[in-house]
């Protein structure tokens, strides 16, 4: 049997009040019925009208809706990244802090640009 509530009338196993039908349902379908025409009119290339319900930031202007009250500037907070294998012990002598934070460059950066250069070389053959 097909889902909906007009097909579940003759179903004895669902009960089911089809004499009130639920209102927001309606004004969904309706909605969706509109927006539908809508895009299709679009799509054929006819002109449409969407209605702005919303009055707020409409007007010349940047866009951003804000006013003058609104701050546009994005505020950062940032924390230090703590130094991962610190010696914690005391005993040994202290090193320079860019020095610990930062280790010395590997063989692996050079190998793996010139890996892919011999890659992007071989394929523009």
């Amino acid at each position: 049997m097909k889902d909906g509530l007009t097909n579940q009338v003759n179903n004895p196993e669902v009960g089911v009040d089809i004499t009130r039908p639920d209102t927001f349902i309606r004004q969904q379908i309706m909605a969706l019925r509109v927006m539908t025409n809508k895009l299709k009119n679009a799509y054929n290339g006819n002109d449409i009208y969407f209605q702005d319900s919303s009055d707020e930031g409409s007007g010349s202007g940047s866009g951003s809706g804000c006013t003058e009250a609104c701050v546009t500037e994005f505020v950062f907070a940032s924390t230090e990244a703590p130094v991962v294998g610190a010696d914690r012990s005391g005993s040994g002598p202290v090193e320079d802090s860019a020095a610990a934070t930062h280790p010395a460059p590997s063989a692996a950066l050079p190998a793996s640009l010139a890996l892919s250069a011999l890659v992007l070389h071989r394929l523009w053959r």
